[in-house]
């Protein structure tokens, strides 16, 4: 089966990669055409369904990057290398017999031209080089060009925008576009196939899931019927309190990306734990989110993946813990406080989500969700090998002898 990619481009380029796509085997492209750059997040908006999104260059890639976040598909651009510069470098001085310092040449970084001339031990007189920024007008590009030929200071320009060199060639001025060279094209459009194959390979890796009702009720089945409805899978019961869950890696995405798992939360009048395990297989999916299950809290959905990382809370901003860990740092911890790698691993969690660098045990507690006895002996242990210290007090409005004040004392960032 053939991989539809929809292109967008300017219309000298679909004529280029038209000639060129021929090569690369069971491809369909689908062109929406821009006049500028500009147009791209329109043209976005009109893409049918396909397999993935091609955009043709850097320049529209930096008009579609506010909406690629949110894609729904795969996507990926030819991006401007240096490659590109010295292939169009090189025509202009075989077939012009031009020297470098009477072409004018605009890129999206000055300093690609300088790596190329550098590269080929170039010590004459550089080339005029305009920069392109997206927030200004392309219409200074072409001035700026224009401004030189008529000083003739000049001979010929190169120019990445499609644009800039209809604008010049209409004044006679001699231009090219900057030639991206035909292996970068087929090589690009083989790396645009292959990305959609390994998304759809991705998306359709089974998931496991395991839906807890904390509380004895005899009808879970508005929950059940909503949440298999909405990740699209399939399930079995396991007792009375608990259920599980068979979808695929791309139904879940899908769902935590249109925040369509709180939902569920809402439904349900009583407490519910929801967890997701990837794996390779359907045992390790299986083992995976029933280990999530231990970290879970109530009416949040917590993934435990194949790498053992827990991520969660959704639909909270969710972290991701490590459950195994190769960190030295965190080793050298363990060893000296007699804490397990976990502890320190939701210690570091803890500390990176939060906004206040001061804590106290009963919000140390409250993350690790173990008693506050617990958390006084984790903080003895760290405050002792002086990886935490105390740096105040916090007054309680009830009788009782004052709360201590806690920071981390060890870097998090890991």
């Amino acid at each position: 089966m053939s991989t539809k990619i929809a292109v967008i481009s300017s219309l000298a380029f679909r004529d280029r990669l038209l000639s060129i796509a021929q090569e690369v085997e069971n491809i369909q492209l689908e062109f929406y055409i821009y006049n500028t750059p500009e147009e791209t997040p329109i043209l976005m908006k009109q893409i049918k369904p396909c397999d993935v999104l091609l955009l043709s260059g850097t320049l529209p890639y930096l008009y579609a990057k506010p909406l690629l976040s949110n894609w729904p598909i795969p996507w990926t651009y030819l991006q401007q290398e240096e490659f590109a510069i010295s292939t169009s470098i090189l025509s202009v001085l075989a077939n012009k017999t031009m020297p470098l310092s009477k072409i004018s040449i605009d890129v999206m970084n000055m300093k690609h031209v300088q790596n190329v001339v550098d590269d080929i031990h170039y010590e004459g007189p550089l080339p005029f080089i305009q920069e392109i920024h997206i927030d200004k007008p392309f219409d200074n590009i072409f001035r700026l060009h224009k401004q030189l030929w008529q000083e003739e200071k000049i001979g010929f320009v190169i120019t990445s925008i499609h644009s800039v060199y209809d604008a010049l060639t209409a004044e006679g001025i001699p231009a090219m576009r900057m030639h991206d060279s035909k292996s970068s094209i087929i090589r690009r459009l083989e790396q645009t196939k292959a990305l959609s194959k390994m998304t759809k390979s991705e998306s359709a890796k089974a998931v496991v899931g395991v839906l807890e009702f904390l509380d004895s009720i005899e009808d879970h089945q508005l929950v059940l019927q909503q949440i298999v409805t909405t990740t699209h899978a399939s399930y079995q019961k396991l007792d009375d309190k608990r259920y599980e869950l068979f979808t695929t890696f791309g139904h879940i995405q899908n769902a935590l990306h249109h925040n369509q798992l709180d939902l569920f939360f809402n439904i349900s009048k009583h407490p519910i734990k929801l967890t997701f395990g990837y794996g390779g297989s359907i045992l390790e999916a299986q083992k995976n989110a029933r280990q999530a299950l231990e970290f879970a809290t109530p009416n949040t959905v917590f993934i435990m993946t194949e790498n053992k990382e827990l991520q969660g809370p959704f639909p909270n901003e969710p972290t991701t813990l490590s459950l195994k860990t190769k960190d030295p740092y965190v080793h050298q911890m363990a060893k000296e406080t007699k804490l397990s790698p976990l502890n320190i691993s939701k210690i570091m969690a803890f500390s990176v989500s939060r906004k206040s660098l001061q804590f106290t045990a009963l919000d140390l507690s409250e993350h690790l969700q173990v008693t506050r006895r617990t958390t006084e002996r984790i903080l003895k242990k760290l405050v002792e090998h002086d990886y935490a210290k105390v740096v105040g007090e916090e007054m309680s409005y009830q009788q009782g002898r004052p709360r201590a004040i806690y920071e981390l004392n060890f870097s998090t960032y890991h």
